[in-house]
């Protein structure tokens, strides 16, 4: 079950049987099966990641029960926050590959329950679901956690408070109706993602100078080199307009003329061609917390030109 994108946090009545609010947690989604014979961690497309997380596997099959299957993240803890980066070396191992001992170790945070006792939960409501699901992990111990849920908008909006503040990785909340079933690829849920400010330099565009489609933004690293640090949502043409009348094209750039979908909030499958602009003009976005490695996974928002700040 999938969770569609909200402008604002669900009020308390918004979803059927009354709304509960979880954490959105910076993990990668997957599903924990424990069968008879063994454990299995899936994806939720159906690729198979046993291989990639023996430790929350030896977990899962030490403390849940034949015949259940629990939906969750796999999320990894670095340095007090969470680490999505280095989830990717463990979800590189298939068959009986195991990953390295030395990597960082692996949780699984379970948010909901599909099957019990052999038993498929997934047409009872929520509320039921989520009372097995607290029966199953009373007695968990990490890796597997049971994560947190209220019914209480204002603690939810406090929760978003305290993650904004500790920036631990926690990207929102998830809102879902308490007596909603679970409908597999269905996006009945509604995430609400923690957005912050912040200024950075437009590097180049994608379009043409003088009709900008959207920002390729720069940050400047520890060695004073200006580094691709994402890409914006497309500019409105207002927005596009307001840009073009200080932004001045450039061949003289530390860029390549095609950028990888990794560096640009994968919105394109296949590399893109970009129109490199002088350095200098400064821009405020939007971003989520989804930021590693000095750049945005996901797409920002443009908002307003940072003219006392470009040169």
């Amino acid at each position: 079950m999938l969770a569609k994108p909200a402008a604002t946090l669900p009020a308390g009545s918004a979803l059927p049987g009354g709304t509960v609010y979880e954490p959105k947690w910076d993990g990668y989604w997957a599903i924990l099966e424990r069968t008879p014979e063994r454990c299995w961690v899936w994806s939720r497309n159906g690729a198979d990641l046993t291989a990639g997380f023996p430790d929350v596997v030896d977990a899962a099959c030490a403390q849940l029960p034949p015949g259940t299957v629990v939906d969750g993240a796999l999320v990894v803890w670095s340095e007090g926050r969470l680490d999505f980066a280095a989830l990717a070396p463990r979800l590189a191992y298939r068959g009986h590959r195991r990953p390295p001992a030395q990597l960082a170790p692996a949780a699984f945070l379970a948010f909901d329950v599909l099957a019990a006792g052999d038993a498929d939960v997934r047409g009872r409501p929520l509320r039921v679901r989520r009372s097995l699901l607290e029966q199953l992990a009373a007695a968990w111990r990490p890796p597997l956690q049971l994560t947190p849920q209220t019914g209480d908008p204002a603690q939810a909006r406090q929760w978003l408070e305290e993650y904004a503040a500790a920036d631990v990785g926690v990207e929102g909340l998830v809102a879902k109706g308490d007596g909603q079933r679970y409908l597999p690829g269905q996006r009945a849920w509604v995430k609400y993602r923690i957005h912050n400010t912040r200024e950075a330099t437009v590097g180049a565009v994608i379009g043409r100078v003088e009709q900008p489609v959207r920002l390729i933004l720069g940050l400047v690293d520890d060695a004073g080199r200006l580094r691709v640090a994402g890409a914006t949502h497309p500019l409105s043409s207002r927005e596009s307009a307001e840009l073009a009348a200080v932004l001045n094209g450039t061949d003289d750039h530390p860029w390549p003329a095609e950028l990888s979908t990794h560096q640009l909030g994968r919105f394109s499958r296949e590399p893109v061609a970009i129109t490199r602009v002088a350095p200098m003009v400064v821009v405020e976005v939007e971003a989520d917390t989804a930021f590693e490695y000095g750049r945005w996974r996901h797409l920002t928002r443009y908002r307003r030109l940072r003219l006392d700040l470009s040169g």
